[in-house]
């Protein structure tokens, strides 16, 4: 196996990093704003991809150089984390982190040390946020229109998108999927909520109409696998004794498991409707115990099973893909304690997946979710609209939950006191250039304006236009991400004196 490359000269690494960070910033920047073009993405496997979406455009970018390759790695992956914490700002985080950093390593020339660089940086962080705060305004009526539109690209399906999540409220669970046919369908659904159907089409009580009502119904969760009869038939048993004809059972049941409950159907003894848990090792867990919460039950672990353990619900409907639970019996303080603890817990995580897999517990818990089903022509216009709906998505409930500021670059433009000032105007200059329009000209006009006063750059106008009633609007907490993981890059970076790299294809 290849050793790993080192390389301790700073002068040369610093290099490596301006290099690196010009590749991703001219990436990042030819698709930022509502007047940019589209990347055309190839992939080693697969078809090719239509995006005007920052995270993805930089997903793919490369260098031959490992110690490059790793910069635009790390620079990629402040990007990822304001995708992945509010759903915007990710073409934004990335200019703005390029010019911090030239800014920064201009300072160094002069003399500055890195780690008093490093400081003033966070300096200007601190100062930033603060102009965010005092700037910023609450959402209002027509306010998640306009955001979710911007994200978007569509007004109509930024509406949707808008009323689906003032609905279900800014933790609410919004399910995004891709759908076979054309144009983007949603739907509404009360109760709790999830993708999995029925087993069996012997095994459901209206066969003509491919679904399963149960009203008043008791529910075993189980976190042992049905394997066998040996396994299930003691536990079928005890329910039957305990006075029920059927039950609706949620956890793994094998084909040998499942030839005992058509059985036990066919005999007219008792029916059981066995659903698979939606998610897969730790996930499973985790959901049983939602569901457990929700319906007042015990989650069943293979030993010493009773009737007790089980849970009841008004109505459970079940069909071929998904399962709803309405009038679940649980105990209302242990459902809002468990909803507080995963708000707790999504404040602090930064994994992709797993934010999303709190916010669809959250949509399940609180008793409502959407669903946005997106199809396409082709499939990577439909993968390009999906990302779109999921911007639109995390930056209404974003807004909603901080509020809202001046868009298109207008906010950081406005930043001051700064030694980084001039960085800040740059995702405002982009715009503006990407829109053929005279950046310099047009900022010295938005200075000498109100605080909300800006541009909006789809329907340009002689003097700055009021941004709110425009619609041209971020919210907050975007921003606020921008400037933060920007500065973090931005200061991790040009304090960096070596690197350990490995060759390309040993990482491939």
């Amino acid at each position: 196996m290849k050793s790993p490359l080192v390389l301790t000269n700073r002068d040369e690494y610093q290099k490596k990093v301006a290099f690196a960070a010009e590749t991703i910033y001219q990436m990042a920047k030819a698709g930022y704003g509502p007047m940019a073009g589209n990347a055309v993405l190839g992939f080693k496997h697969g078809p090719p991809m239509l995006s005007r979406d920052g995270v993805t455009n930089i997903k793919e970018l490369r260098s031959e150089d490992p110690f490059e390759d790793d910069i635009i790695a790390t620079i990629r992956q402040v990007s990822e984390k304001n995708n992945i914490k509010v759903g915007d700002g990710t073409t934004a985080v990335t200019i703005l982190a390029y010019h911090l950093l030239m800014a920064a390593q201009r300072m160094e020339i002069k003399g500055i040390n890195p780690m008093e660089i490093a400081r003033k940086l966070k300096e200007a962080e601190i100062i930033a946020l603060k102009h965010i705060d005092k700037l910023k305004k609450p959402i209002g009526e027509t306010t998640p229109q306009d955001i979710a539109t911007v994200s978007a690209g569509d007004s109509a399906l930024g509406q949707m998108i808008a009323d689906l999540v003032i609905e279900v409220g800014k933790d609410g669970g919004v399910l995004v999927e891709a759908y076979e046919g054309l144009g983007v369908h949603n739907q509404l659904v009360d109760g709790f909520y999830f993708r999995k159907g029925y087993k069996e089409t012997k095994l459901i009580n209206d066969e003509a109409a491919n679904q399963s009502n149960h009203y008043n119904v008791p529910i075993l969760i189980s976190a042992k696998p049905f394997n066998t009869e040996v396994d299930i038939a003691p536990v079928l048993d005890l329910i039957l004794k305990g006075g029920y004809k059927e039950v609706v059972i949620i956890g793994e049941v094998s084909n040998a498991a499942l030839e005992t409950l058509l059985k036990t159907k066919a005999s007219g003894i008792l029916m059981g409707v066995p659903i698979d848990p939606p998610y897969a090792a730790g996930g499973t867990q985790l959901f049983l115990s939602d569901v457990a919460v929700m319906t007042g039950a015990q989650v069943y672990n293979g030993i010493n099973f009773s009737t007790e353990m089980l849970g009841q619900a008004d109505e459970v409907l079940v069909n071929g893909y998904s399962t709803t639970i309405l009038g679940g019996k649980g105990d209302k303080k242990d459902i809002d304690k468990r909803i507080e603890s995963l708000q707790e817990q999504l404040k602090t995580e930064t994994n992709q997946q797993s934010i999303q897999f709190i916010k669809d517990r959250l949509g399940r818990l609180s008793g409502k979710m959407a669903i946005i089903q997106v199809g396409g022509a082709i499939e990577f216009e439909r993968d390009e609209k999906m990302l779109r709906v999921q911007d639109a998505v995390c930056a209404v409930q974003s807004a909603l939950k901080d509020g809202i500021v001046p868009g298109g670059g207008v906010t950081l433009a406005r930043v001051k006191g700064t030694e980084f000032d001039d960085a800040f105007k740059q995702p405002f200059k982009q715009l503006a250039n990407n829109a053929g329009l005279n950046a310099d000209g047009l900022l010295a006009q938005i200075e000498a304006a109100g605080a909300w006063k800006g541009f909006n750059l789809r329907e340009m106008s002689n003097a700055p236009i009021d941004m709110l009633r425009s619609g041209v609007i971020d919210p907050s907490l975007v921003i606020k991400e921008v400037v933060t993981n920007a500065v973090s890059v931005a200061s991790g970076l040009i304090t960096a004196s070596a690197a350990i790299a490995w060759p390309n294809e040993v990482k491939q």
